[in-house]
C-alpha cells in the first residue's frame, strides 16, 4: 500500500470494527465515576478493547510509511488520548521491529481545531497552531477522535494543502453513522459506531466526561445537564 495522500477518499483503508447500533454493556458491569452515572446510557467500547485496536492502527501506519520520516498532527483536545496511545504503539513497533530504530520514525504537532458548540456542529473553524510551514514536502498524517460530519476534516485538509505538504493521510478512531455525514473517509479507522452523542477516551461534551476511560453513550437528561456548562 502506498502513502495515501487524497484526504477524504479513504483509498485502499482497510474495514473499521464494526460497533452494532444494540451493542454496548450494562455501566453496573465497568467502573464509571459515580458523578456520570446518571448520564450513561451504556458502555459503548471497552477501554481495554479501545488499547487494542490502536495498536492495530499503530502496526498498520507503521506498514505504509515503513522508515519513511512522517508529521504527525493531533487535533486537540479530543484526540489526545488517541494520539497518546497510538504514539507509544508506533515507538514500540518502530524501535523492535526496524534495522533504522535509530532514525526519528516521526515529528509531532498539535492544533487545536475548534468547530463544536454543545451537540451541534458550526460551520466556522477556528485553529490555533504553531507556525506549520515546517511541513512543505513532508508527510502528513492527521489523527483525529472521531469523524462525524466530516466537515472539520475537510475544512482543515484544505488549510494544511496551503502549506504545499507532500502528503496528507488520516487516521481516526471512530467513524460515526449519521446521516449529516458528507462522506469523507479516514485512511486508518478504529471502528464504525451509531449515531449517537458519545463521550470518553478523551471525548468531552461541553468539556465534561473526557476522564471516562471507555467509550460511552450519553442520555438525554446528561445532554440537559451539561448543555449550558461553562467551564
Amino acid at each position: 500500500m502506498k502513502i495515501p495522500n487524497n484526504p477524504g477518499a479513504g483509498e485502499n483503508a482497510l474495514e473499521p470494527i464494526y460497533i452494532k447500533d444494540d451493542d454496548g454493556y450494562d455501566i453496573d458491569a465497568f467502573l464509571i465515576p459515580v458523578h456520570y452515572k446518571n448520564y450513561i446510557t451504556k458502555v459503548l467500547i471497552p477501554n481495554g478493547v479501545l488499547k487494542n485496536r490502536i495498536e492495530k492502527l499503530a502496526f498498520d501506519i507503521k506498514k505504509v510509511y515503513k522508515n519513511e520520516e512522517f508529521h504527525i498532527i493531533c487535533l486537540l483536545k479530543g484526540s489526545r488520548g488517541f494520539f497518546s496511545a497510538l504514539l507509544k504503539y508506533l515507538n514500540r513497533i518502530h524501535n523492535y521491529s526496524s534495522s533504522e530504530s535509530s532514525k526519528h520514525l516521526y515529528v509531532e504537532h498539535y492544533v487545536r481545531v475548534k468547530s463544536y458548540s454543545n451537540d451541534k456542529a458550526l460551520d466556522r473553524l477556528e485553529i490555533v497552531s504553531e507556525d506549520l510551514s515546517c511541513l512543505k514536502d513532508k508527510h502528513v498524517l492527521i489523527v483525529e477522535d472521531i469523524i462525524d460530519t466530516g466537515k472539520t476534516l475537510l475544512k482543515f485538509c484544505d488549510y494544511l494543502k496551503k502549506f504545499e505538504v507532500k502528503t496528507i493521510a488520516i487516521t481516526c478512531l471512530f467513524i460515526k453513522r449519521t446521516p449529516q455525514w458528507n462522506g469523507f473517509k479516514a485512511d486508518f479507522v478504529g471502528f464504525s459506531i451509531p449515531d449517537g452523542f458519545v463521550v470518553g477516551y478523551s471525548l468531552d461534551y461541553n468539556e465534561i466526561f473526557r476522564d471516562l476511560e471507555h467509550l460511552c453513550l450519553v442520555n438525554e437528561e446528561g445532554l440537559k445537564k451539561f448543555k449550558d456548562v461553562k467551564i
